[in-house]
């Protein structure tokens, strides 16, 4: 049996996934425990693991800056302001917490962007692998973002080229140059390319996504892996309301809207797009299920054929809706493709952009930018998923091919092969 720390930090949508991985290891007998912020506990010792404490809350950090987050039509200025608020003012204490905790461990499981737990990965000498859970990684073969139009695969592969080439310019600045600046404090060389595969671990990196999703790009380095989705949504105990079995038994098709477990923390930000989602999905001859809005950006009453839930396992209500609006979110993206429903993307923050753009790629939705996201413009792009019987049936054929796979019991089998072998 083999001691391992699993450690990330951010939302909801950070942790579940990792929560998957760590319920897997543990059926194989490891010992698995968690050095989260404390804004994490709660599912984590429902389920019974050992929780260490860390220092930073996501939410109340980065609350004042939603603003930034929220509106930008790049992942810059999130990743910026991530970088400034969050990770940079909580690393030192990270690391001197993640030393301790992971004294005697034989593993440290962590995010990519956990840059505290690279540094205290390097200075305990504790083997770690990192587990990515969207595939951001420069490759010619990967679009890194939402685009408009489509191109000729010869010019497509030299616009991906100076996409990522251009990007990475910019993100050595905003994150490299102060990243290595604090590892150069504990005595660390520089990494380069920190938000790509500079801070991945070189003994075995994950991507937990499916290959439906994202095929394997044969420019990937050698140590990093595509092993499949991580699915947890803390469906047990939970019960349904009558008011939403109801609700499906409507004769109108249901679209379940939704923008990130952040959305209670900052809920002024959100109000527009949750207003706009529903004119767009009443305008479209749909009714709307909204899952995680806060009460007060909400009409009151509530106008007909909506109705407002708090929380409610995606994997449990996804399946029974005709279309998604969300964030994308790459937990929520998950969970819309493994139910084989086509979605409408209006990313914000960071990956949620790739997602978009990805998802519009295989086929299985559309992405629309914030500022352009209005009831009219909503309502024409739900009515082509609803109608359009070409979203549904490589939205089915993407669920199926998830449905054969076991994202985590790949990975779990990878890491205890390491483990193992050494």
């Amino acid at each position: 049996m083999s001691r391992i720390v699993i450690s990330s930090f951010g939302s909801s949508g950070d942790l579940n996934p990792y929560l998957a991985l760590a319920l897997g290891l543990r059926q194989r007998g490891h010992d698995v425990s968690f050095a989260v912020e404390d804004s994490f506990r709660p599912p984590l010792e429902r389920t019974g693991f050992p929780v260490r404490h860390l220092t930073g809350d996501a939410y109340a950090m980065l609350a004042p800056f939603a603003n930034r987050m929220y509106g930008g039509m790049t992942p810059f200025a999130a990743i910026s302001t991530i970088l400034r608020h969050y990770i940079l003012p909580t690393m030192r204490p990270k690391v001197a917490e993640l030393r301790s905790i992971c004294a005697g461990a034989d593993l440290l499981i962590l995010s990519p962007t956990h840059f505290a737990g690279t540094i205290a990965a390097e200075l305990s000498g504790v083997p770690s692998v990192t587990v990515a859970l969207t595939p951001t990684f420069r490759s010619r073969d990967i679009v890194p973002g939402p685009q408009t139009f489509d191109l000729p695969a010869p010019a497509q592969r030299l616009a991906n080229r100076a996409a990522w080439t251009l990007g990475n310019v910019v993100l050595r600045r905003l994150v490299d140059r102060p990243v290595n600046a604090v590892r150069a404090e504990y005595g660390l060389p520089p990494r380069r390319d920190l938000m790509s595969t500079g801070s991945l671990s070189r003994t075995f990196s994950a991507v937990a996504a499916s290959p439906a999703f994202l095929a394997m790009p044969p420019d990937w380095p050698s140590y990093l892996h595509i092993t499949g989705f991580l699915f947890w949504d803390g469906v047990e105990g939970w019960r349904e309301p009558p008011a939403l079995a109801s609700f499906f038994d409507g004769a109108k098709p249901a679209v379940a809207v939704s923008s990130g477990s952040m959305g209670p923390a900052v809920a002024g930000i959100f109000a527009h797009f949750f207003a706009t989602s529903i004119a767009a999905i009443r305008r479209a001859g749909a009714r709307a299920l909204v899952i995680g809005a806060a009460p007060q950006i909400l009409p009151d009453p509530l106008p007909p054929d909506v109705l407002a839930l708090d929380y409610t396992p995606f994997s449990l209500v996804y399946p029974r809706c005709a279309a998604l609006i969300h964030h994308g979110g790459i937990g929520t993206t998950a969970q819309g493709l493994r139910a084989g429903v086509p979605a409408l993307i209006v990313p914000w923050g960071a990956d949620q952009f790739f997602n978009g753009g990805q998802v519009a790629r295989i086929g299985a939705g559309r992405w629309m930018y914030r500022q352009f996201f209005t009831p009219a413009s909503g309502a024409r792009a739900l009515h082509s998923l609803l109608h359009d019987k070409r979203y549904h049936e490589r939205a089915a054929a993407i669920a199926a091919q998830i449905a054969c796979e076991d994202g985590a019991a790949a990975l779990c089998d990878a890491i205890s092969g390491l483990l193992e072998h050494g």
